[in-house]
């Protein structure tokens, strides 16, 4: 009898220790940060200026009315000063942390990604070359944005 009685002390002393970790382990501690971001002509606007480092999943809205796409890009650039040719930032000579390819106008998108303390720039890099008509770039008609990570 005092057997199960030790057992018994001991199940009721570890399930607040477990549901802490559990309870932890969903609110951050290895967690996931949404960040909500719009796409529209011709803005980038994500809710929050800046976030902690980590895992960070942008979820994307196009509000607008033609597809967009989002560019993650780590730079001390400021947003308008990236490489850019021919309308289209060289993403060859950027640091791209990652990107969600061009989506329909009214959709939602998602991307997950691990981002250390720095500064990063949320461009849409499309081109849009229609002949006869000057070339149309998304970046260098505004779309772009400033984001900060701290640690």
């Amino acid at each position: 009898m005092t057997v199960v009685g030790r057992q018994s002390r001991w199940v009721w002393g570890i399930i607040p220790a477990i549901s802490s970790v559990l309870l932890l382990a969903s609110c951050g501690g290895g967690g996931v940060e949404d960040v909500k971001v719009s796409l529209k002509e011709w803005s980038i606007t994500p809710e929050v200026p800046q976030i902690e480092s980590g895992r960070v999943r942008f979820v994307v809205a196009n509000d607008g009315s033609e597809p967009h796409e989002l560019v993650i890009i780590r730079s001390d650039l400021s947003p308008d000063a990236l490489p850019v040719v021919d309308g289209k930032v060289d993403e060859e000579k950027v640091d791209l942390i990652d990107e969600i390819e061009p989506f329909a106008a009214g959709t939602t998108e998602r991307k997950t990604v691990n981002l250390k303390a720095g500064k990063y720039v949320l461009i849409c890099n499309i081109v849009e070359r229609v002949p006869g008509e000057p070339v149309e770039s998304h970046y260098e008609n505004g779309m772009r944005s400033a984001f900060l990570v701290i640690d």
